[in-house]
Order: C-alpha cells, then sequence, then structure tokens
C-alpha cells in the first residue's frame, strides 16, 4: 500500500507541476489585450445599458480585474494554446525507450531523475515568462523529458510490486493522483491569483511539492520486493511468486523485444488507440476547460476554479467504484477478464462521446450550471478506462509493462500535442463554433477507438509474453 500511495503521490506531483498552467494562464496573460474589436466597440456603445446583461464577456480591465483575470503577459490566444503542447515535444525525446530502461534497470532513479526535472523547470517558471514567451515554452519542453518518463516508470514498477488480480483496483488508486492533481491545482491555482502573493507564487509552490515527494521516493521505495528493507521476509516472498518477478526480468533479459507483436498485433493497437482517444480528451479537458469556462461561459476566476474540480471528483470516486467491482468479479472467476475490460472501455467510450457533443451544445452564460451536470457525467464515464484499456495495458504482457507503456505513451502525446495545435489552428483563423468544432472531434474519435476495442481488446497474457523455454512468436501477429 505504500508503494501505491507513492504511485499516486508521483502522478499528483508531476501532473499538478503541468496542469498548473491551464488555469494559471488565465490570470498571467492580459485578458483584454486580444479581445476581439466588434466586442470591444459593442460594449464602449454608451448608447447601450449593459449593467443588467447576463452575459459579460472580458473587454476591457474593469470587467478583467472584478473576475480576477488581472494578467501582464501579452501572449495571443493562439500562443497560450500552443504552450500547452511544449511539454509533449520535450516528452517525446525520452517515452520511446523511457520504459525499456525502467524494465531493463529498475524504474526507481529514473523515475526519480524525471520528477526532479520537472521541479527545476517550474520552479524557473515565473523567470522565464517574465523574460519572454519563448524561454518559457523551452522550460516547460525541458520538463516535458521528465514528464515523458513517468508513466513508463510508474507502470513499470506497479507490474513488478502488484499481482495481477488486484491490477485494476491498484491502477485506480495510483492514477488518482491524475484526478487529484487536476482537481485540487485548479481551485488552489485560481487562490493563489487572487492571493497578494500573485501567479508566480504557482509555481514555486508546486514545484516544492514535487521536491518533498523526491525525497520521499529516495527513502523508502527500491525497484522490487525483494530489495526493500522496509518489508517483512514473508511479504517479500509473497509478492515475488505472485508477480514471478524473477521469470518476467529474466524473460525480458534474454529475449529480444518482440516488436511486430507490440505494433501490429490487434489487441496491442486498441490498447494504444483508446490510448489516443483517451489522452485528447484529458488533455483538452485538464489544459483548456478553465478557458473554456472563461471564453464561453463567462465566468470569474473563483468559480472557474470550483467548476473545474467537478469532472476529477466524479473520475475519483467512479473510477475506484469500477476498479473494485472488476476484480471482484475476476478473483471469483464470475465474469471473463476479456469480457470485463471490453464492457467497462465500451460504457466509456460511447459515454464520453455523447457528453462531449451536450456539453457543447447545452451549456451557455445563461445557464453555466448546466455544465456541471455534464462535467460530471463525463468524469463518471472517463472513469470506465482505467478496468477498461489501462488494465489491458498492464495485463497483456507483464514481462514488457515498462516497454508498451512508452509506447502507449508515444500515442498519448500525439494526442496530446494535437489538441492544443488543433484549438491554436482554431484561434489563429477565427473558426466560428470553437467549443462545438473541438469537442465534436474528441466524440469521433472515441466512438472508434470503444468500437475498435470492443472488437478487439483482451486483457489475459498474451502466448508471445509468456515466460517459457520457447514462445510461438507467430501466432496474432500481423
Amino acid at each position: 500500500m505504500r508503494v501505491c500511495l507513492l504511485l499516486m503521490a508521483a502522478f499528483f506531483a508531476t501532473a499538478s507541476m503541468r496542469i498548473n498552467l491551464s488555469m494559471g494562464i488565465t490570470c498571467m496573460v492580459n485578458s483584454t489585450a486580444f479581445a476581439s474589436e466588434e466586442l470591444k466597440s459593442f460594449y464602449k456603445n454608451e448608447s447601450i445599458d449593459h449593467s443588467n446583461d447576463v452575459c459579460k464577456p472580458i473587454v476591457n480591465e474593469k470587467v478583467a480585474k472584478q473576475d480576477g483575470y488581472e494578467g501582464t503577459l501579452l501572449w495571443s490566444p493562439s500562443r497560450q494554446s500552443l504552450l500547452f503542447s511544449a511539454s509533449f515535444y520535450g516528452g517525446l525525446v525520452t517515452m520511446a525507450f523511457a520504459g525499456y530502461l525502467a524494465d531493463k534497470y529498475g524504474p526507481k532513479l529514473i523515475l526519480l531523475a524525471a520528477a526532479l526535472d520537472c521541479v527545476v523547470f517550474t520552479m524557473m517558471g515565473p523567470f522565464l515568462a517574465d523574460r519572454s514567451y519563448w524561454s518559457f515554452f523551452a522550460s516547460r519542453a525541458f520538463m516535458g523529458i521528465g514528464i515523458g518518463c513517468i508513466q513508463p516508470c510508474i507502470n513499470s514498477m506497479a507490474a513488478l510490486w502488484f499481482p495481477a488480480s488486484e491490477k485494476s483496483t491498484v491502477a485506480a488508486l495510483y492514477t488518482t493522483g491524475n484526478q487529484l492533481a487536476a482537481s485540487l491545482t485548479s481551485f488552489f491555482v485560481a487562490e493563489l491569483c487572487l492571493s497578494s502573493f500573485g501567479w508566480p507564487s504557482i509555481f514555486y509552490i508546486f514545484g516544492g511539492v514535487g521536491l518533498l515527494w523526491a525525497l520521499v521516493w529516495w527513502i523508502f521505495v527500491s525497484n522490487a520486493p525483494k530489495d526493500n528493507r522496509w518489508m517483512g521476509e514473508a511479504e517479500k516472498k509473497f509478492l515475488e511468486h505472485e508477480n514471478s518477478t524473477r521469470k518476467n526480468k529474466d524473460m525480458f533479459r534474454q529475449n529480444s523485444l518482440p516488436f511486430r507483436h507490440l505494433f501490429c498485433n490487434s489487441t496491442m493497437q486498441s490498447i494504444y488507440c483508446c490510448q489516443f482517444a483517451f489522452s485528447l480528451c484529458a488533455t483538452i479537458v485538464q489544459s483548456f476547460l478553465p478557458t473554456y469556462f472563461k471564453e464561453h461561459l463567462y465566468l470569474p476566476i473563483h468559480l472557474n476554479g470550483l467548476y473545474n474540480i467537478v469532472p476529477f471528483i466524479a473520475q475519483i470516486i467512479s473510477k475506484n467504484i469500477m476498479a473494485v467491482i472488476s476484480d471482484y468479479l475476476k478473483k471469483r472467476d464470475l465474469v471473463d477478464a476479456n469480457v470485463l475490460v471490453k464492457f467497462f472501455q465500451g460504457f466509456g467510450s460511447f459515454g464520453v462521446s455523447i457528453t462531449l457533443i451536450l456539453l457543447a451544445t447545452l451549456p451557455s452564460c445563461e445557464n453555466p450550471f448546466v455544465a456541471l451536470y455534464l462535467l460530471a457525467a463525463y468524469g463518471f464515464f472517463f472513469a470506465g478506462a482505467i478496468p477498461g484499456f489501462f488494465t489491458a495495458l498492464m495485463s497483456v504482457a507483464p514481462p514488457y509493462a515498462g516497454t508498451i507503456s512508452s509506447f502507449s505513451t508515444i500515442y498519448a502525446t500525439l494526442a496530446s500535442l494535437a489538441g492544443p495545435i488543433i484549438i491554436s489552428v482554431i484561434d489563429a483563423l477565427d473558426w466560428p463554433n470553437k467549443w462545438m468544432t473541438i469537442f465534436g472531434f474528441c466524440s469521433i474519435v472515441q466512438l472508434f477507438a470503444g468500437f475498435f476495442f470492443v472488437l478487439c481488446g483482451e486483457a489475459k497474457v498474451q502466448s508471445w509474453a509468456k515466460p517459457k523455454d520457447s514462445i510461438d512468436l507467430t501466432a496474432a501477429a500481423c
């Protein structure tokens, strides 16, 4: 349990250093400098009384100050959108081999170095942002070098420490760090924006949290249970037996990577496709939801922070319940593991797809509360991914869990790059119905991923990934 909580804390610490920009940027930049001239002239017209308007766009300094958006940085909307992709460019450098190195040499020190990289460049953020846009962009890219190692290393650690029968529950627990980061970060960043410390404190405080986690991780964690000085011998032997740790490590070292299966196998491709779809939605929601509330619903910053919590709290509650149910059914052989991952993934993908369409069409600045119900539903459905494709990712080939996570993270990063780039282009072109276009595209991607996984997804260990003396490397390949 200690290791699981530290993995959750790892996700929280590193994700919060990345996500803090999504809310932070709303109070870092000048909100009126790039408002449309049409809106500015409309609200300058003294012959029109705007005192009773329900929807009040941020078009002058008075409204900006009233709503808590008092930033000074002159960054255009398209540049702001592009900034969210910076860390993912850095991630491209390390993600392809981070999981391989974690599987071969152990994930502990690699994860530690990755977190410290995030800490350093997060704390440098305020200084560089005041210097220039591109220096701040570069710092986020360098931070991405560490971000690219996080998930492959955590999944590699989980494969070494936790039995297969508990993987859904454990995955739900440690990935809760992501949702805690997304929800609590938005709330605290909104408060820090309104405080006398100002937006620079955002980067110093969350960098400090990452530094504290790194210290605890260094002291209490080892690469495998057998090397941990804080555990009893009985517990070590149990985990070694349950996880076949030595067999998996020997297989990894003695056999070359089965690249054909890892890339061309239909089961693997369905997992990667779901990773792309859910990472695309996660990036849009984590990075741009505060901007959606600010631009589309015209929420002041204190309500922006509160609204932003809703989908992530819903995810935390629902995914832990779903994961426990899934593992309970597996342990008692009541439902086949393959059927369970297909059911939960279909539930998640199709539910998210429908919710995104509703989110694009129903809420408005006149009835923003509708977004609360839809965001709660979005979080509830999104949680199906944990007992769905994410459980399959960790289960289908335990000896290569870190390597598979690296490949999966490549798809996740491509999705995370695509989201900000698409929004940046839409902003640059002044595209009409901006949020309908964005949410509609994500909905279509989710539908495709859901159908693909229901047809081809599996959770049982693949024949080519079993620790045998002789493995048929032709079965189920391209």
